[in-house]
């Protein structure tokens, strides 16, 4: 009994963050797309809607690429409709 073959080591003192954080931002995107749909934001809305479009066919479809679209789309969301108004 005292061979470590066959055993599982379950403490593997590493852990990917990374789909946790693309879940959160996704979750963040869809929240922001609802709340500018339900409270008539239609330029705001239009606008996240066309970058994620643009930025995710861009980046070839990929999780990076999706990744990237929704932080540009949450961005330019914001930003965008606050200089047009200028």
């Amino acid at each position: 009994m005292g061979s470590r073959e066959g055993t599982m080591n379950v403490a593997l003192g590493h852990f990917d963050f990374g789909p946790l954080i693309y879940g959160v931002i996704m979750f963040l995107g869809i929240l922001v797309m609802w709340w500018k749909l339900t409270r008539g934001h239609w330029l705001s809305l239009v606008i996240d809607i066309a970058v994620f479009a643009l930025v995710f066919k861009l980046h070839g479809g990929t999780m990076a690429g999706g990744f990237a679209a929704m932080v540009a789309a949450l961005l330019a969301g914001m930003l965008l409709p606050l200089m047009l108004r200028r």
